[in-house]
């Protein structure tokens, strides 16, 4: 079985997350002989998006990162990237 590492970056997304995950993982369920896993890296979000993907870690397989300040999506997508363990690798954007 292969994985597949799915990399978002994201700041104040708490409105968006919940949604975001449901549909990728119904998506990636569907791929015959693949698992995955979804790296989620905070660009120093102040809302509740920590919160929802802390609750979320129950039920899907995510991976929080924290930068230690706003570092802006380039720097947030290649510490996603160096932290995936997958056979591939995908970003796509949260928002």
């Amino acid at each position: 079985m292969k994985l597949l590492s799915v990399v978002f970056s994201f700041r104040n997304e708490e409105n968006n997350l919940s949604e975001l995950i449901k549909r990728v993982s119904e998506t990636l369920k569907k791929l015959p002989n693949w698992k995955y896993e979804l790296i989620f890296v905070n660009d120093s979000s102040d809302d509740n998006s920590e919160k929802i993907l802390t609750d979320l870690i129950k039920f899907h397989p995510i991976t929080i990162i924290n930068m230690s300040r706003k570092f802006g999506v380039g720097p947030c997508v290649l510490a996603g990237l160096k932290h995936s363990k997958g056979d591939v690798a995908i970003y796509m954007d949260s928002d």
